[in-house]
Order: C-alpha cells, then sequence, then structure tokens
C-alpha cells in the first residue's frame, strides 16, 4: 500500500510556464526542427503537436511568427485538427474533473510533477554517464517508479523548480514515467469536516417534470456548493441528498492552522443554513407539465447579510447566471424562495414543496484512502473520527440549524467566543447548536481568522489552466485517471456524446441533458467492519488493504453482470457499497431477475466467505431521478428518490440483522430466487407500510429443520460422516450409501442431519462442497427425470466458467492462499460438537439465469439444439426464451438424455472436493432419475449418494435390476456401496427421547411411562415424538407416589393411559381438537399433496368458498392463519422455495424496464413502478408465496382416510379446475409434463373421466414422442384403471378389455371413444418397447370394448376412432408374436371387420389404409395376384395431396402410399421384373415429391423397396443419389446432422453398399473406411434389435444389406488380402438373414432376396478356393 503527503489544495503555481526560471531551467531542445519547416513532401508523416509547440517556446516573437507560417502552409490541416483534439480533451478532463474531489484531483497533478522530474533526473543522470564513458548497457530500459506519498507532510512547498511541459527531448512522453499506481493508497490530514444534509427532494421530485426537477435540484445545489467553495472548502463526497465537505490544515501557512479550518467550516455552515433554509419550490403550470420545454430556475429573495459576503454570494451566482446561454425568462414556471414568515408548511400545497438544510462539524484526523485498480474503477473514501463527528451532530441537528462536535467546539472556542455552556458540552461529549438560520451563536476573536478573499478553492476554479501546460499525452492520462473516479455513465457519455457540448458554454445544458427518470434497481450492502483508524500504521494498513479487496472484489462481479458501481463510502451508515441497474448501458430485458439479484447474492457471499466480511444489504426497484447532481464547478452523478431512500433503511441495522432484504418491487421480478416475507417497514417518501423480504439462500429453503440435540442414530450419523471425510481428502470413485428403514423410524431426520453435518465437516475442513437435496413425492414415479428438475437448477448454480474465479482469489495474498490449501485435520469424535450446521456452500455462479446457464452447459458439453426445448422446458421444467428453441426435429434418445444430466452434473461440480447428493424416498423416484443416478454413480468423481428409502421388499424401486444387483455384489465388495438398516428405538433411546422431550433426568421416569409410550409408538422416532407431543400438550404425566414421572392414569387402566391404542388414533385426536376450519384447511392441504404451494392452495380455497375479487386479500390472510396453527401443531412445516416456479415472472422487468415513451416519463410518479399484474401475479399473496409439506406423510394418510370419497373428489375437482386455469394462462408452461401431470392426476382423483383421458391422452402422446413409452403407459392406465377396477376379478361377470360388461352398458359415445383411444395409445406404447404380446393385448381389448359396447352403434360414434386398432392389430401380426392358425383366419377376419366399417365410415383416409392392409394380408397369405388387384381399388381413392398428412396424422406414416411399397416385393415374387421398375418409378416421379420431407420415417418406408430394385438392376449410384437427395439432406436441413430417426443406423451401411455396388469396375475414394467398417464386427449388431424385423417386412432384411458390403469388397482387388475373412463375414451374415426372415414370418421376397445372395456368396468363395 502506498501512503500519500499532506498537499495543500492551492495548486495555482504548480505548472506556472510563464516564469523566466522554469524555461531556462529547461534542458530541453530549442529551435524548430529543419525537418519540420521544409517544403519538400513533409505531409508523409505530420509533427507531433507537442514537439511543434515545444520548440516555439524558446523562439522569438518574430521567429514564432515566421515558424508559424511555415507550419500553416506545410501541415495547415494537421495542426489544426490536432488543435482540436487537444481542445476537445481539455474540455472532456475540464468537465470530468468536475466530478472528483479537488484533493483526489490534486494527487494526479503532484503525479505529473513528479513524473517529470524523473525524467529531468534521468535524462541527467543519462548525459553524466555518458561523459564519463559509461557502457551503455547501463542505462537500459527505463524502470518506472510508483508514486510515493510521504506520510504527514506536504508534498510541494512552492519553492522547487518547474520545468516547461510543452517541450520535448527526444525521450519519448513523461507518461512513461506515471506507473500504475500500487493501490490503496492513502493520506492522513488535520482536517475540518462539514455534513450538509438536504431534504425535500422527494415531495419535489413529485411536484415536477424531470428538466424542472433537474434544474431544481441542481439550482439548490449551487447555492450550498457555492458556500462551501467561496468559503475554501473542498466537496468530498456526495452521499444522496448529502454533501461531505472538507477543510485540511497546512503546516506551512501558519494561518491555516486547523483552528482556522473549524472556523471556516462553522462559517460557512451558519451562511448555508442562513441563506438556503426554507426553500419554497412551485410550479406556476402544474396540471400541464407534460410536453412542457421550460426549465426550472431559481430566484432569490433579498438577503441580509455583511457586505463582503452578499457581495461575494451575488458575484458568484452572477457568474452562474452569466454561463448560461439565452434569455433566463424562459425558466419563470417553477421558483424557488424563501418564505419570510417561515410558515412554509401552510404555503405550500399540492403544487409546492420545501427544501431544507441541517448541519454538522467536526474536526480532526481524517485519512483518505484511494482503493480499486488502474482499469476499472476508483473510489477516493475518508476515515477518521469526524465522521462520527459529524453524524452525532447531525442527527441533533433539526433543518435550519448547524451543531458542532465537542471538539470542534473546542477549537472555535479558541478562536472566538461561543454562546451558551459549551464547557459543559464538551465535558459531557455532546454536540452543540451554533447557528440557526440567520442567527450565529459564536463570534469569531481578531481578524486574523477571518476568511481570506478566496472565491473558489484553487483546485477546482485552475483546471483549465494547468491543462493548457500539459502535453497531450499528459492530458490522455490524466483523464483516463480521473475518469476512474467518475460515474461509468458520465465516464461513457463524455466519450460518446462530447462533440454535442463542445461550443457549448452552458454546463446546465449539459447536466438537463443527462437528467432522467429511470426505473432503477438500487442496492445498498454494508460490509461489517471496523473500518476505525487507530494510529497503528501496520493495523491502519490492514483496514485499508481489506477496504481496497472490498472494492475489487464488488467490482468484479458487477462488471461481469454489467451493473455500476454508484459509490464506495464511509458515512453514517457506516461502509457502504452502492450499486445500480437500469441506468445508461445497465438496463437489460430480465434485469432483476437474471443480472441484479444474482450479483447481489453473489458480492454478499463473495465478502463472506473471500474476505470473511459479513453484511447487511438493502435492495429496491423503483423509479428515480438519475443525472448529475450538484453545482456547475462540482457535482456527481447520483440516483435520487423514494426507492433509494428505502433502500439505504432496508440496509440500516434498526431494519437488517446481517442478512439482504429487498421491497415487493424487487420480490414480484424475481421468479428464481425465494423469498420470506417479512413485516412492513415505514419509509420515507412512502404514505404506507412498505413490505420487505429476505432471500432465502440455497441450503436454507430445503425441507426438514436441522437440530443441535437429537437422540439416537449418532452412530450412523457418524459412519456417514466418516465416508464423507475420506472421500473430500482423496480424489476416488463415487459412492452410494443406502439408508433403508420403515415409515416412521426416523429415516429422514438421519439424512437431514448427516447432510448439514457433512456440509459443516467439509467447510471446517478447508475444503469446497456441493450439497444438494431431493424429497421425491407420490406421483413421481410419472415424472421423467423428477429428481433433476428439482436438483438441476440448483446444480446449474455451481457452474463455474474456467474463468470464473474471483480475482480476488487470483490475486490474494499468500496467506490466505497458504491456508484454503492447508487442509484442517477433523476428527468426527472430537469435534461432533463443534459443527455448525449452518454453513453454506461455496460460490455460485454469477451468469444470469438457468436457461442461461442450461444453454452454457448445452454448448460446453456439445448438446443438439433441441435439448434446450425439449429437455430444457418439456422434462425440467425451465423457462425457454425462444431463441434457441428448436424448430423441429425429433426428440433426443433418451439415452443420450440421460449421459448429458450426468455429464452436466459432473461438469458442473467438478471443482468441489465433495459433491453430496442426498436423496429421500426414492421409492417414489421414477425409472429415468435412477438412470441418471447410476450414470453419475459410474463415471463421477467424488460423489457421495446419500439414498434414504422405505425398504424395496416392500416398496420396490425403479431402479435398473442389473444395477441393483451390482451395488449389492461388486460395488459392495469394491467398498462403492454402503447399507444402513435403521430399526425402531429400543428402551433405552426410548428413556432418552422422554427424559430429552420433558427435560428431565432418564432416572427420573417411572418404567411404566416408557414402557406405555414404547408401546404405542413401536419405538418409531416419529410416533414417539408425536406422543411425546400429546403428553405435554395436555399435561398428561404426574409425580407418582414412588418420587418418578409417570402418566396420570385413565381410568384405572395401567396399560393404556396414553389414551390411545395406535399412533393413528393419536394422530386423529390431534386433528379433531382443532376448529373446524382448520380441518377443513388441512383436508384441502392433504389432497392438495405432501407439500403445496400456498398460492395454489388460496386460489383454491377462492374457488371453493366463491370468494369475490374485493375480499382475496381477507380470504388469504384467513388461509395463512388458519394454516400457521396447523404449523405450530406440527402437523405441517414450510419453507420459502417456492417449487417449480411458472409464473410470467421471467418476463417480469420487461414491462417495467424503461419506456421509449417521454408523456410516460413524465406523469410517472417516483414512488410507483408499473408491474404487470396477470395470471398468479395479480393475486395479492404473490409476493407473499411459500410451500408448505406435512412433517410426516402419517399426517396426509390419516386426514385423508377419515374424508368420504365423495369429498375426496369434490376437492380434487377444486384443485383441478384451479390448477388448469392457471396453467392455461401461463402459455410458456403448457408443454412442462410436470405441470400437466398435477393437472391430470387431479382431474383423475376427481372421477372426471373425459377431462382425466383428454389430459391424459395429451400427456401420453407427449410422453411417447420422447421416448418415454413406459410412462406413456402408466399414465393410461391411470386412468384405465379407474374403470378396471370397479368390481371384484374373481367374480362371474363378463369382462371386456379388463371393464365389466355391465359398466359398458351405460357409458356414453364420449367415454367410449376415450376407452378406445386409451387402449390404442397404450398398446403403441407397448410395440414401441418391444412387447408385441402386451401390445396386442391392449389393441384387442380395445376391439372387445368396440364390439360390446352398445353405444357403439349410436349414429353419433365416429368409426375413424376405432380404425388405429385394426392397424395396431395388423402390425402385431406382422413382427409375428401371435399364434394363428394354419388358414390365419383371425388376420382375414380382422381385415374383413376394417375394410366394412371403413366403407361404412365412407372416409377414403381410412378406407385406402384398410384396402392397403388386406393387400398386405393377402400377400402375407401367398395370394399375391390378388393382394396386386387390391392396388387398383388404391388408385382409385388415394390422392396424395390431399390425402397424405390426414393419413399420417391417423396412422404415423402414409400406410396408404406404402402399399406401392409392397407391390414391388410382390412382383418379384411373381418374377415381374419390369412392373416393379414401373412402380419404383412411380413411387420416385409421384408420390415421395408430395410426401412430406419432414417425415423421414415414411420417406425410407417408400423407399426401402426403391433402392433394392435399382441397385439389382444395374441403377445402383442414381439409387444413392435419390437417397441422399430425399432422406440425407432434408433430414439435416429440418433436424441438424445430430438428429435421430428410427431407420437413421442404417443409412451409412445402405450408401456405401449402393458406392460399392455401383462401382464395382472403378476406384472409390473411401475404399479404405469401407474396408475398416466391414472388419469391424461390432458394426453387423443392429441397434435397436427392432431393425431387423420391421425393415423385414418392408423388403430384405437390414442384416442381408449388411452382408453385402463384405462380399463387394471382397471382389475388389484393393481388399484381396482380407478376401477370406471378408467372404466368410458375408455369408455368415447372409445366413442369419435368411434364418431371420424364415423364422420371424417376414415377407417372403425377403426370405427369396437372402437365399438368393448367399447362394452367389458361396459360389464366389468356392470359385475363389479353386
Amino acid at each position: 500500500m502506498m501512503k500519500a503527503a499532506d498537499n495543500e489544495p492551492d495548486m495555482s503555481s504548480d505548472f506556472d510556464s510563464s516564469s523566466s526560471s522554469g524555461r531556462n531551467s529547461s534542458s530541453y531542445s530549442s529551435g524548430l526542427s529543419d525537418h519540420w519547416l521544409a517544403d519538400s513532401d513533409a505531409g508523409d508523416q505530420n509533427p507531433p503537436l507537442d514537439v511543434i509547440l515545444a520548440d516555439m517556446a524558446e523562439s522569438s516573437e518574430d521567429d514564432k511568427a515566421e515558424m508559424l507560417a511555415v507550419l500553416m502552409k506545410n501541415h495547415g490541416s494537421y495542426v489544426s485538427s490536432s488543435l482540436v483534439g487537444r481542445s476537445s480533451l481539455i474540455q472532456s478532463v475540464v468537465w470530468l474533473s468536475r466530478h472528483v474531489p479537488g484533493c483526489v484531483l490534486k494527487s494526479l497533478l503532484d503525479a505529473i510533477k513528479r513524473a517529470r522530474k524523473e525524467k529531468a533526473a534521468r535524462r541527467k543522470s543519462r548525459k553524466k554517464a555518458q561523459c564519463c564513458d559509461v557502457a551503455s548497457n547501463e542505462v537500459g530500459a527505463e524502470t518506472l517508479m510508483p508514486v510515493k506519498f510521504k506520510k504527514d507532510e506536504d508534498a510541494d512547498n512552492g519553492s522547487e523548480d518547474e520545468h516547461n511541459c510543452n517541450s520535448n527531448d527526444g525521450e519519448g512522453s513523461v507518461e512513461q514515467y506515471l506507473n500504475h499506481s500500487n493501490l490503496p493508497m492513502s493520506r492522513s490530514r488535520d482536517s475540518a469536516l462539514l455534513f450538509v444534509d438536504i431534504s425535500g427532494f422527494t415531495q419535489i421530485s413529485q411536484l415536477l417534470d424531470v428538466e424542472s426537477l433537474s434544474a431544481a435540484i441542481n439550482s439548490y445545489f449551487q447555492m450550498v456548493i457555492d458556500e462551501v467553495l467561496s468559503h475554501g472548502g473542498d466537496v468530498l463526497k456526495f452521499a444522496g441528498d448529502a454533501i461531505f465537505c472538507q477543510w485540511t490544515a497546512s503546516r506551512h501557512d501558519t494561518e491555516k492552522n486547523l483552528e482556522y479550518c473549524v472556523l471556516q467550516a462553522a462559517i460557512c455552515a451558519a451562511s448555508i443554513v442562513a441563506n438556503c433554509s426554507d426553500y419554497l419550490v412551485d410550479s406556476n403550470t402544474v396540471g400541464s407539465r407534460r410536453g412542457s420545454t421550460k426549465r426550472a430556475s431559481v430566484r432569490m429573495d433579498s438577503m441580509e447579510e455583511e457586505p463582503s459576503r452578499k457581495a461575494t454570494f451575488r458575484e458568484s451566482f452572477r457568474r452562474r447566471r452569466s454561463s448560461h446561454s439565452g434569455d433566463d425568462s424562459s425558466n419563470s414556471d417553477l421558483l424557488v424562495r424563501r418564505s419570510s414568515q417561515r410558515r412554509f408548511s401552510t404555503q405550500s400545497g399540492p403544487s409546492a414543496a420545501t427544501l431544507n438544510v441541517k448541519c454538522g462539524i467536526g474536526v480532526g484526523r481524517l485519512a483518505g484512502v484511494h482503493v480499486g485498480d488502474d482499469i476499472s474503477r476508483r473510489e477516493y473514501i475518508i476515515l477518521g473520527d469526524p465522521i462520527d463527528q459529524v453524524a452525532k451532530a447531525e442527527v441533533a441537528a433539526s433543518h435550519g440549524e448547524v451543531f458542532a462536535s465537542p471538539e470542534a467546539i473546542e477549537f472555535l472556542a479558541k478562536v472566538g467566543t461561543v454562546q451558551g455552556d459549551w464547557e459543559t458540552a464538551v465535558k459531557e461529549s455532546l454536540p452543540m447548536r451554533i447557528a440557526l438560520r440567520k442567527e450565529k451563536f459564536f463570534e469569531v476573536h481578531t481578524k486574523q481568522y477571518l476568511r481570506k478573499n478566496r472565491t473558489m478553492s484553487a483546485a477546482a476554479e485552475n483546471v483549465l489552466m494547468r491543462c493548457d501546460n500539459l502535453d497531450t499525452s499528459e492530458l490522455r492520462w490524466l483523464k483516463r485517471m480521473i475518469s476512474l473516479y467518475a460515474h461509468p455513465v458520465v465516464v461513457n457519455d463524455d466519450n460518446e456524446n462530447t462533440s454535442r457540448f463542445k461550443n457549448k458554454s452552458d454546463d446546465m445544458e449539459r447536466q438537463l441533458a443527462e437528467a432522467e427518470l429511470r426505473n432503477v434497481y438500487t442496492c445498498f450492502i454494508s460490509p461489517l467492519i471496523d473500518y476505525r483508524i487507530t494510529g497503528d500504521e501496520e493495523e491502519d494498513e490492514k483496514l485499508f488493504n481489506l477496504l481496497n479487496d472490498i472494492m475489487n472484489l464488488a467490482r468484479i462481479h458487477l462488471d461481469r453482470a454489467c451493473g455500476h458501481l454508484r459509490q464506495f463510502i464511509v458515512d453514517d451508515k457506516g461502509v457502504v457499497l452502492i450499486f445500480t441497474f437500469g441506468l445508461r448501458g445497465s438496463t437489460f430485458p430480465n434485469m432483476i431477475a437474471q443480472h441484479a439479484i444474482p450479483v447481489t447474492l453473489t458480492i454478499c457471499e463473495s465478502l463472506l466467505t473471500e474476505l470473511g466480511v459479513k453484511t447487511r444489504a438493502g435492495a429496491t426497484f423503483g423509479k428515480v431521478y438519475c443525472g448529475v447532481v450538484g453545482a456547475s464547478m462540482r457535482h456527481e452523478f447520483a440516483a435520487l428518490g423514494p426507492s433509494v431512500n428505502l433502500a439505504a433503511r432496508l440496509m440500516s441495522p434498526k431494519t437488517n440483522s446481517g442478512v439482504i432484504l429487498v421491497d415487493k418491487n424487487v420480490r414480484l421480478l424475481t421468479s428464481q430466487i425465494f423469498f420470506k416475507p417479512l413485516p412492513a417497514v415505514d419509509a420515507k417518501g412512502y404514505a404506507d407500510p412498505v413490505p420487505i423480504f429476505e432471500p432465502v439462500m440455497a441450503g436454507e429453503n430445503e425441507w426438514g429443520h436441522t437440530k443441535r440435540n437429537i437422540v439416537g442414530r449418532e452412530k450412523e450419523i457418524k459412519e456417514i460422516m466418516l465416508v464423507a471425510k475420506d472421500m473430500a481428502l482423496t480424489r476416488m470413485a463415487s459412492k452410494v450409501l443406502f439408508v433403508s428403514a420403515a415409515s416412521g423410524t426416523g429415516k429422514s431426520t438421519l439424512v437431514v442431519q448427516s447432510t448439514e453435518r457433512v456440509r459443516a465437516m467439509v467447510k471446517k475442513m478447508k475444503k469446497r462442497v456441493i450439497v444438494t437435496r431431493n424429497i421425491s413425492n407420490e406421483g413421481d414415479s410419472r415424472v421423467p427425470f423428477s429428481l433433476f428438475r428439482s436438483i438441476f437448477k440448483d446444480v446449474l448454480l455451481e457452474i463455474r466458467h474456467e474463468d470464473e474465479h474471483s480475482q480476488y482469489s487470483r490475486q490474494g495474498s499468500k496467506d490466505e492462499s497458504s491456508k484454503a490449501d492447508n487442509v484442517v485435520d477433523f476428527s468426527v469424535e472430537d469435534q461432533w460438537d463443534s459443527l455448525s450446521l449452518r454453513s453454506q456452500s461455496s460460490q455460485k455462479s454469477t451468469m444470469s439465469t438457468d436457461v442461461t446457464r442450461f444453454r452454457f452447459i448445452c454448448e460446453e458439453l456439445n448438446a443438439p439444439p433441441e435439448f434446450v426445448e425439449v429437455v430444457g422446458k418439456r422434462l425440467l421444467g425451465l423457462k425457454s426464451s425462444g431463441a434457441a428453441s428448436s424448430t423441429g426435429g425429433s426428440a433426443p434418445e433418451l439415452a443420450k438424455i440421460v449421459d448429458f444430466m450426468a455429464d452436466a452434473f459432473i461438469r458442473c461440480t467438478k471443482h468441489a472436493n465433495l459433491v453430496l447428493l442426498a436423496l429421500d424416498d426414492v421409492q417414489w423416484m421414477d425409472e429415468m432419475s435412477w438412470k441418471v443416478v447410476q450414470a453419475i454413480f459410474e463415471r463421477g468423481q467424488n460423489v457421495l449418494t446419500l439414498i434414504g428409502s422405505r425398504p424395496p421388499s416392500a416398496n420396490p424401486l425403479t431402479v435398473d435390476k442389473t444395477f441393483w444387483s451390482e451395488l449389492h455384489s461388486q460395488y459392495q465388495d469394491d467398498g462403492r456401496y454402503l447399507e444402513i438398516i435403521l430399526q425402531p428405538f429400543n428402551e433405552k433411546e426410548v428413556q432418552q427421547m422422554i427424559a430429552s422431550a420433558l427435560d428431565i433426568g432418564v432416572n427420573e421416569i417411572d418404567s411404566s411411562f416408557w414402557r406405555n409410550v414404547h408401546t404405542t409408538s413401536g419405538g418409531m422416532p416419529h410416533y414417539l415424538t408425536y406422543a411425546l407431543e400429546t403428553i405435554k400438550r395436555n399435561n398428561l404425566t404426574v409425580k407418582l407416589d414412588n418420587g418418578l414421572v409417570g402418566l396420570k392414569s385413565s381410568e384405572g387402566d395401567d396399560d393404556s393411559k396414553l389414551g390411545f391404542g395406535s399412533v393413528n388414533e393419536l394422530l386423529l385426536y390431534r386433528v379433531d381438537a382443532l376448529d373446524a376450519a382448520v380441518r377443513n384447511a388441512l383436508h384441502l392441504a392433504a389432497v392438495l399433496g405432501n407439500d403445496f404451494d400456498l398460492l395454489d392452495a388460496a386460489l383454491t380455497y377462492e374457488h371453493m368458498f366463491r370468494v369475490r375479487n374485493s375480499e382475496r386479500w381477507e380470504s388469504a390472510m384467513g388461509l395463512c392463519s388458519l394454516l400457521d396453527i396447523a404449523i405450530d401443531e406440527g402437523i405441517l412445516e414450510q419453507s420459502f422455495a417456492v417449487g417449480d416456479v411458472t409464473g410470467d415472472d421471467a418476463d417480469g422487468d420487461a414491462d417495467v424496464a424503461g419506456s421509449n415513451n417521454e408523456e410516460e416519463k413524465i406523469d410517472a410518479s417516483l414512488d410507483k413502478v408499473t408491474i404487470s399484474q396477470k395470471g398468479r401475479r395479480s393475486h395479492p399473496l404473490y409476493a407473499e408465496n411459500r410451500r408448505y409439506r406435512f412433517t410426516h406423510d402419517s399426517w396426509k394418510t390419516s386426514i385423508l382416510g377419515i374424508l368420504l370419497d365423495g369429498r375426496k373428489a369434490e376437492l380434487h375437482e377444486y384443485v383441478a379446475i384451479t390448477l388448469e386455469q392457471e396453467m392455461s394462462g401461463e402459455n410458456h408452461n403448457q408443454d412442462d409434463l410436470k405441470g400437466q401431470l398435477r393437472v391430470f392426476t387431479h382431474w383423475n382423483s376427481s372421477g372426471n373421466f373425459a377431462k382425466a383421458s383428454e389430459l391424459g391422452l395429451k400427456i401420453g402422446s407427449q410422453m411417447m414422442i420422447l421416448g418415454l413409452n413406459l410412462q406413456a403407459i402408466m399414465i393410461f392406465n391411470d386412468v384405465l384403471d379407474r374403470w378396471t377396477s370397479i368390481g371384484p376379478e374373481d367374480d362371474d361377470e363378463e369382462r371386456y378389455g379388463g371393464i365389466e360388461a355391465s359398466i359398458l352398458d351405460s357409458i356414453d359415445v364420449q367415454e367410449l371413444e376415450y376407452l378406445l383411444k386409451l387402449n390404442i395409445q397404450k398398446g403403441k406404447a407397448f410395440c414401441s418397447l418391444g412387447k408385441g404380446k402386451d401390445g396386442f393385448k391392449a389393441f384387442q381389448g380395445a376391439l372387445d370394448i368396440l364390439h360390446y359396447a352398445p353405444c357403439a352403434s349410436d349414429s353419433d360414434f365416429d368409426r375413424s376412432v376405432s380404425f388405429p386398432i385394426f392397424s395396431g392389430l395388423f402390425v402385431v401380426l406382422k413382427v409375428g408374436v401371435v399364434t394363428q392358425d394354419s388358414e390365419s383366419s383371425y388376420e382375414k377376419e380382422l381385415c374383413k371387420q376394417f375394410v366394412e366399417q371403413a366403407r361404412l365410415n365412407n372416409d377414403p383416409v381410412h378406407y385406402g389404409r384398410a384396402v392397403a392392409m388386406e393387400g398386405e394380408t393377402l400377400a402375407r397369405l401367398g395370394n399375391f395376384e390378388e393382394a396386386l388387384e387390391t392396388l387398383d381399388v388404391i388408385k382409385s381413392i388415394y390422392d396424395i395431396e390431399s390425402q397424405h398428412a390426414a393419413i399420417c396424422k391417423s396412422y404415423g406414416s402414409d400406410r396408404v402410399g406404402q402399399a406401392f411399397q409392397h407391390s414391388i416385393n410382390w412382383n418379384h415374387v411373381l418374377g415381374r421384373t419390369d412392373a416393379a421398375l414401373d412402380t419404383c418409378k412411380y413411387i420416385v416421379d409421384e408420390i415421395v415429391p408430395k410426401s412430406d420431407p419432414k417425415n423421414v420415417h415414411n420417406t425410407m418406408c417408400l423407399l426401402y423397396s426403391v433402392f433394392v430394385t435399382m441397385k439389382e438392376n444395374g441403377m445402383a449410384l442414381e439409387a444413392r443419389d435419390i437417397f441422399n437427395l430425399r432422406l440425407v439432406e432434408p433430414f439435416e436441413e429440418h433436424f441438424g446432422s445430430e438428429g435421430t430417426t428410427f431407420s437413421k443406423p442404417l443409412w451409412k451401411p445402405i450408401l456405401m453398399l449402393l458406392d460399392l455396388q455401383g462401382n464395382q469396375d472403378r476406384p472409390i475414394d473411401n475404399i479404405d473406411e469401407y474396408l475398416v467398417w466391414a472388419l469391424d464386427e461390432n458394426n453387423y449388431i443392429l441397434k435397436p434389435a427392432m431393425l431387423e424385423g420391421a425393415w423385414g417386412n418392408f423388403g430384405p432384411t437390414p442384416t442381408a444389406l449388411l452382408a453385402e458390403i463384405p462380399y463387394f469388397l471382397s471382389r475388389r482387388n484393393e481388399c484381396i488380402q482380407h478376401r477370406r475373412c471378408l467372404l466368410r463375414r458375408a455369408i455368415t451374415q447372409m445366413t442369419i438373414s435368411l434364418d431371420n426372415a424364415t423364422s420371424k414370418n417376414m415377407i417372403l421376397f425377403a426370405q427369396m432376396y437372402a437365399k438368393q445372395k448367399l447362394d452367389t456368396m458361396k459360389a464366389f468363395e468356392k470359385e475363389c478356393n479353386n
């Protein structure tokens, strides 16, 4: 850290280049170089302007004139442009210098002075060395010295010689000697400090438009700051609507001692309150502000003041006015005047407001500290006791008063008379009033201490003069350094728009141009550190370094998030960081949720984790005045308004105990952070109390509460901790620790306690730990990837870019780094009690949103585009912004999704030493989640998966059986799988729990007591807790005669003293004891599920009781109070982690990000922000939403058990209606599977078959598209079970499709249609899984229902619903899973029914499909001629252009058009090659071009036999071109090269085969690649295996086509050395093809093709052997 000296603010002579001594002492070169005077083409290289000016400086006037003439002749345009550029640079420096304190400017100018001296000294040293013939290598490259400041002495006393800056000696610019400073730098000064607090801006902000408001604020500040500057003060800081001013004592000027400084501060303060108190601001154009072009002005009434003061003020005010261009009569609308009667409160009204001021004075040692860096941002901070003094004095003062601290009073008494008992004030350390408006309570003894005639502080007044004496490089350096202290908006505006003001002399114009009303997020963060300076150099240096680290760490995170640091200050509130989002350059869509709140949380957490600094923070969002605030000579960019004041209030210790607090606007605009509502607070500028909220951090919002003293399970917890400790210390393979326990045994408590203990332990070991936890609920088995919907967002927060580590971490001290590297030894036994169970995980990513992070991880893992849409939106429930949504394409394969999720989890957590994945109640976890857990276990490192489950024997898991078996064998032997089985508490543990609950000793419990409790609870800890709570609530204990504690007698029955035979009875007793209203609320809660959203409950509650809009708040509060009672009873627990937030939050601040409509800006009040109120957001409870959960599943089960079925169904219907309405209003969420499943579950439980069927079919279809066929089947069964479960299965009544005949007799047409559709979809899903027999059963069940149901003959029954039954059954029959008789009578009858039903329906779409199916059946039975006749019927009804889309919609692909493809095979069997080729041409020319190119599966079905026929007839290359044109290119166009479709695994082999067969006598470029492929036996394994049977019914089997590749390679000379191997492989594969085609009942052509090719191959093999 560097220290600076005590410097004078007077710099009038610092750069006086007119002194002869300065010129004479200069050793710079003189005269103008001939190079620049030549008449030749000197334009090739223009001279540096600084060189020109330096040469001219040494010349006579005549020479100068001559030189100038020659210059303008030879280099006129360059000189002119250089002068313009220099002028612009100077104006920028002057403008920016007014945004920084004079002392800061002085320190920068001093640095230039020292750099010049350094340059001169080095030049002199170099010349001396040359004279002494010193070797040139001793000169070398110049080492730049940092700027040094010496403590407690003036840097310059004016006696040193100055060097002319406008000369050049060819050695380069002085700028190279201006090294980057080693911050922090400090400077200690004895000073007087004045704090001026202005009030009333909030009121006038609601009165005036932006232009008038800016003029009023700055005109008033002008008066105040003019007083400060005219009294020689330096304005150090603007703290909102207050300023800090400083008078510094000098050791060189004896008259300017500390007494003088205090006196000047006191006189200045008295003048301020005398002239600036009680000023009325009004407008003569209230109601017509909109569109007004008039500006505000200030009019001063007569002022009674001493002549000199009066003249000085008028002079300064006249200077300010004269700088304004034009007539100021246009400013007459707004008047600022003092009320002579002081009765401003009665005079001001809706069109007026009053500005007022009060002051506090302190004195003592002040340390000025420069913090930040030389690249991004700097701040100047003042520290010292005077700050606390002025804070106390200001609090004691009222409007119009000046109070001085006791210390200041003592100094003031030395130079004058202080009225009143000032000695007592000093003795009691109390501030004292020294002025009240026009009255001053002190007098000066001698004229020596009267203010000198200094109109302005020299630092601000003489900048322009000093700039004229700086060269261009120095000006550039000075501008850059000043820019570091100025607000980024000011710097950016100056860089971009300075030319706009170049020709304007009115600074007010520039201030008005930058003033705005904007919606701004403002955050105040107070690092809780001791900021007092002690005088101990080492301790103070530590403080300054800490302040510098705080500044840089906050700046780094703000720069990443594109926020603005407004200020880093030490004031009456302590150390405060203030930053904003929403100003020019930091306004973004979804600004609050994606930028502001994440960076606020990150800064607070980083300060704690990296620097050990705790914080308080307050954040608000509202309309504020944004612009330059202050006087023309000294101002800063600031944001003022009620929301800014509220942010400061939320940070203050009166409101904040060390957390982050936000207002309602921030809460409403943030959906991805959870908030806890707190009591409202009164705030300045707000009429009503303001609701406030606390963000809930990760780890704090999880279910389950840790307890410091739990009974039992200590052994198990320590076992888990020991495993975790080993994994945190060493990189190793992941492990699974499985905890199995019956309900109530304390499994969840063990998981919670272990999780928190492990977290605390690893952090204490100085290791990085990531903990994420999930509890599965009933119904999650239906939700694919349900686990990762919950934890994936948390895991995404842990993403770290490779360069995302904090700069502070990289630049931190070696001591800190070494501490982090040293592992703290942790003994589970010895340090068990020292763990803090509230420790949090390490740094989080600052990337803005879940979607942003998800996109990042997709790109990093090279995931295909459809992952963002399908996986992110549908499976994980992430809100899609649409930017990267897939425009089409099939869903990713499930295996790829599983791999992606596992890889993403590992990528996001790879920086941690231990990842604890805690999963509870996994008996309800879905199959796909288990697969991801398995993948993480198998490929991850240092992931400890802690699993809690009910006994798998009674609660089967959906885990892969092979993996489960490996866990219990191989992995258990390797120590990677451990299992803990929890047992009920034994008698000793029961006694310990009784003693703990009742706060008595174990030896004080009567044996009958603990035996009774043990019997009732069964030793189950959870139920034991209920029993003990009941005993305590009902005061059931008594002191027995033996002196021990026992139970009160209940009717003399010692065995039932507790009064309950079971825990269920005990729970019901507790519920029955509640008020009826509470029970009704619990009924609703039980129906909503194990955990539920408060807002969902409130909306349902309103629907149940038909609550009017005007009564919503009262109703909501009533429901909250009822749920609070349930919490007090221990039935519910509460979390502020609202589950899948599905509202319109993500688009929230788009509505308030700033309007381009000027009228909106003018009309908007500073205390109001318009936020879209739609959907859930419109509910009064939205901002206070939270989540509830039953403390144990037994509560929900007991409550539902006492409800009548009718009442439960009614409640489910209410919930379903509510959730459906919410979902319909959220377009971006309608594809979210979990949201749809919630609604479906309630509709299904309500008994509304139609609603449940409709939604179930929709969800199931979506799942089938995603490949989640098993989950889809579960959904279909959930609906069908409502019918199939009616009546005992062993009764004698006939059942059709599993439904009793009597039920089918009573159903209507709509119910029949839904039953058929559900069974059809179920059959399709089974077939997709390769379970043909189950598929057949589902299709046949639908057909049985169709045949029996009486309503099937109704006229309004849609026969087309039944057609997919026949199509499905036909597909199953083709696969060969159904055994038929030799005549295939079942299949014939099926075709007959289908054709008849389709004919009666009179729809060519279905009739064509029926006829095509009939043709395939006939061909299967060997009747090829009759099969070909069906083509004539198809040709008469088939119109591809009008029917293709409808056929595909009904049957998945164009099964009618595919009949032509099948006819090719029929003609081949009959030996009609020409007819087959004609059909190929018809398909290629007529059908395929008119088919949907995106339906590539249909195209493949149409062309499969076409390719085979063409290649067998000498057209293999033409077939290859068609394949690429009609299949490969459209697929890549619509789905990308990474897309998937059923037949894609065959594309590469088919293209190879066509290339080889078409180029048998020609060279092939890729022959080596083909050979490598053919020699790899793995390439002949079909994946999926069903490809063989599927395509074997369209033509030759895929295995036959694969076999031909090695065959054609074996015939080529290039492959002769592999001929034997290739031939054997070809023959082997073709043999397999023939066996498959024969045994699996594939089409006859497939058998013929394989047999023919096999014979050919064997013949060639024989030929080769001979």
